[in-house]
């Protein structure tokens, strides 16, 4: 059964206690140890255990990807969803089962006074039994699995290399990454740290001293060049040259992508910037300056990080020209009537949009191939280029893996638990085309939420506890622009207007920051959902329309 989160005016103190009968059967009770600012927030509910006793759960009440309120959540069974990215926890443990989130929710203790619904059920502290996560590995046994190497320091490595540890795997775990830091959030990048509104310590998705407590290998600043399937064997060179040949009983592939460069005049200066890693965004903050009110830039892309950045640019002061070369951004992403909501919030925000293709960066002016130049006007201080990113296929071509065609979004074929051509190696993230949860077709799905549950997927694979279902999840994404966040699951059907073209379908005002598409394909199955100012809709859609 579906059931939204209780969210009421009056959060109940439940160090006091509340009646049993006030607990809903298929929701949860938000309530608050103590009363005041400080108080904790949880969610107390009740749930049928194997044996079909009525059990009581109380955990933290806000989500542990970045504290969203569980309360105006998603209960479905036993599991609640998080309105904002979707993430998914148990409610009986407190286990994160989905990304983002990737740690567990706090558990409290519960005692219950009287009897039947008249019965009093109260909270008293945190419990002392830890919730499943990555501090509560279980220490199963390795089995035949004594070293496991995963490539990529991304959201698709990073997931693996925690859900092995998390599900007891105790052998030999290396992580291999061409940055020279410990993963980070990549989707802060663009949202808040360029916006001052994260600071570098924050971005880890787990702190350093996590991986060595867990026994976790790190080859930071090192780049896998060659892969032997034949041999289980990766060669990896480190940042000053030196290379080692690391053996492997199961191998994940999760390289990420690197963003498209144009090969065009003038694209090689300092002023021309990609946004990617943290490098990129520490480079990008420098030449902003500590003065951006007087600065001019150029965004050459109106994809989501071109726009991304565009706003956080315009947030910070500087005067800010997007170059695109439709004139609705987001258009095959979202289609029409969200693109031009979306650049409509843009311009009220004083940013202007120019179409055209790109012929040169010349002395901080774009000029385009019909000659119109951007800015109109004077010159710009810094280019950035976003215009989408490519998989990172060198190392799974040379191992001759089985790539997808094009119509399949390239990239390294895999089924649904991840699995390659190549026995004992499995691919995730950017690198790898997925068979879609929700129509099947295969594709490649650049999202960063997507990413870690395919490299926990994988994880599950390599241990031998995914079956043959594997990844049953819609893909999601989420865009911050300006004040507005726009949430889309599912997989978008071609909208170009063509034989066989779907169709979107808009139920309130995008321009108000209200509505909610639904997505159909040429047979009329909704296929995909977005919204923006109805995070609760969305998520509900998602869970009737698109789950298989």
């Amino acid at each position: 059964m579906i059931a939204v989160a209780e969210d009421t005016d009056t959060t109940p103190d439940l160090t006091r206690g509340v009646r049993l009968g006030d607990l809903p059967l298929d929701g949860v009770l938000a309530g608050a140890l103590g009363t005041g600012d400080d108080a904790e927030q949880v969610l107390l509910t009740r749930y049928l255990d194997d044996d079909g006793e009525t059990r009581l759960s109380a955990l933290s009440g806000t989500c542990t990807h970045v504290g969203a309120p569980l309360a105006k959540g998603l209960r479905t069974g036993n599991l609640v969803r998080c309105p904002f990215h979707h993430a998914c926890f148990d409610l009986r443990s407190g286990e994160a089962l989905l990304a983002p989130a990737y740690e567990p929710l706090t558990r409290y203790d519960v005692e219950v006074s009287g009897q039947g619904e008249d019965a009093v059920v109260r909270v008293t502290g945190p419990s002392e039994e830890p919730a499943p996560g990555p501090d509560a590995a279980t220490g199963a046994a390795s089995g035949a699995l004594h070293r496991v190497v995963v490539v990529g320091g991304g959201a698709a490595g990073f997931a693996a290399v925690e859900r092995l540890r998390r599900e007891g795997y105790d052998g030999e775990l290396v992580l291999v990454s061409a940055e020279p830091h410990v993963p980070v959030d990549r989707t802060q990048l663009s949202k808040f740290y360029l916006a001052g509104a994260k600071p570098k310590d924050a971005l880890p998705l787990l702190a350093e001293d996590w991986y060595a407590e867990h026994g976790v290998e790190l080859r930071l600043g090192s780049e896998a060049t060659v892969l032997d399937t034949a041999q289980k064997r990766l060669t990896v060179r480190a940042a000053d040259g030196a290379t080692t040949v690391l053996g492997y009983d199961a191998l994940v592939l999760a390289p990420g992508s690197e963003p498209v460069r144009p090969d065009l005049p003038g694209f090689g200066r300092d002023e021309v910037h990609v946004l990617r890693t943290l490098a990129d965004a520490d480079a990008l903050l420098a030449a902003v300056g500590d003065s951006p009110g007087s600065r001019r830039a150029v965004v050459l892309g109106a994809g989501f990080i071109g726009l991304e950045a565009a706003a956080v640019l315009r947030e910070k002061g500087v005067d800010v020209s997007v170059v695109a070369t439709s004139e609705v951004p987001l258009r095959r992403q979202m289609g029409e009537d969200v693109g031009r909501a979306v650049r409509a919030a843009h311009e009220a925000e004083g940013v202007a949009f120019v179409t055209g293709r790109a012929a040169r960066w010349n002395d901080g002016v774009l000029e385009l191939e019909d000659g119109t130049r951007a800015p109109a006007d004077g010159r710009a201080d810094l280019l950035v280029v976003g215009t989408g990113v490519a998989p990172r296929l060198d190392l799974a071509k040379s191992a001759d893996l089985e790539l997808a065609d094009d119509e399949q979004g390239g990239g390294v074929l895999v089924d649904a638990c991840g699995r390659t051509s190549a026995p004992g190696v499995w691919a995730a993230g950017d690198v790898a085309s997925w068979p879609d949860a929700t129509t099947g077709r295969r594709r490649r799905v650049e999202h960063w939420a997507q990413a870690q549950r395919q490299g926990a997927a994988a994880a599950l694979a390599v241990l031998g506890r995914s079956g043959e279902e594997g990844l049953a999840e819609p893909a999601f994404f989420w865009t911050k622009q300006f004040s507005r966040q726009y949430r889309l699951a599912g997989d978008v059907p071609d909208l170009s207007g063509g034989e066989g073209s779907g169709s979107a379908e808009v139920d309130g005002s995008l321009a108000d920051g209200d509505a909610v598409v639904r997505y159909r394909d040429a047979h009329g199955r909704v296929t995909a959902v977005a919204g923006v100012g109805r995070d609760l809709e969305v998520l509900r859609l998602e869970e009737e329309l698109l789950r298989p």
